[in-house]
Parts: structure tokens; C-alpha cells; sequence
């Protein structure tokens, strides 16, 4: 039994520290094209936060992410998904789901919008 409990253990701290991981990979500066005229930048941290570096109004409501395992999960502070956006070549994009408005969020800081 002992034997048992203490794999289970290591089983957990190995799938918690490869999920640690996985978020640290995604965590950084970007940019998020909001709709076809509005762009934010944006500070995605490992700890799960996302700040913005200058006024973003509309993308205000985003204030945390978190890694997926094909994308990046947007929540609000409250832990609401506002959208889940699907990762290519570090670039990641999917919809708003409160208004459908297209989200583009690009590493390399030429982040492209899309229209609505």
C-alpha cells in the first residue's frame, strides 16, 4: 500500500510540473488584434496573468490565460473564458465568445486583424 501511495504521488507532481511547464511556454510579450482595427499589446506571465501594456479597451475584460494543450485559454478575472484561441507557429487565433469578434494573438509583435 505504502508503495502504491507514494507512486500515485510522484505521479501527480510529474503531471503537475509538465503542465507548469506547458504554461511557461506560452507566457510572454504579444500582441492581440481585437476585430479588424483594434490591437493591444499585451504581457501574457507564467503565473497565469495577463497584462496589458498600454489603454486596450476592448480587450479589457482578458485579465488571465491559460496554456491549452493546442492554444491558449482568455479568462476574465473571474475565471469566465472569453475565448479559446488555437496555436499555429506561435501565432494563436479563434472568436470572442461574447461577440464573436475574431482575436489574433501573435509573438512576434506584428500581430494582424482579422475582420469581423
Amino acid at each position: 500500500m505504502t508503495n502504491l501511495r507514494s507512486l500515485l504521488i510522484a505521479s501527480a507532481a510529474l503531471a503537475l510540473s509538465a503542465v507548469s511547464a506547458q504554461a511557461d511556454g506560452a507566457a510572454g510579450a504579444y500582441k492581440l488584434a481585437i476585430g479588424a482595427k483594434t490591437t493591444c499589446a499585451v504581457n501574457l506571465a507564467a503565473d497565469g496573468s495577463a497584462v496589458y501594456t498600454g489603454d486596450c479597451a476592448q480587450g479589457g475584460d482578458v485579465a488571465r490565460w491559460q496554456a491549452k494543450f493546442n492554444g491558449v485559454e482568455l479568462k476574465t478575472a473571474r475565471g469566465e473564458t472569453v475565448a479559446i484561441l488555437k496555436g499555429k507557429d506561435g501565432t494563436y487565433t479563434g472568436t470572442r465568445f461574447s461577440d464573436g469578434s475574431a482575436l489574433t494573438l501573435s509573438a512576434d509583435g506584428a500581430a494582424v486583424a482579422s475582420t469581423h
